[in-house]
């Protein structure tokens, strides 16, 4: 049952045209979050997203909003065609 969550955040990651490339679990001041590495081929930039809580913790909409405000910061910009279809589907 885990499997099929963890695919379903990973699908949200690849239907915004990234690639997800690691997950890490780490203890911040005694709670576990979820650090992702996300990579954008367009600009070959990687980008580290501290979701600041574990992923099934969220429901997928707080996780894009959590995505989207990261790559925001790193200068990296989704295509409003394939958010749209994203937010359509969620």
């Amino acid at each position: 049952m885990l499997a099929k969550i963890h695919t379903r955040y990973r699908l949200i990651v690849e239907q915004l045209g990234l690639r997800q490339l690691d997950v890490y679990r780490v203890k911040e001041r005694g709670v576990d979050v979820d650090i992702l590495r996300l990579y954008d081929p367009a600009t070959g930039k990687v980008v580290v997203v501290n979701l600041g809580t574990v992923r099934e913790s969220l429901d997928y909409k707080s996780f894009l909003d959590r995505i989207l405000r990261s790559l925001e910061e790193a200068g990296i910009r989704v295509s409003e065609k394939r958010l749209s279809r994203l937010l359509e589907r969620l």
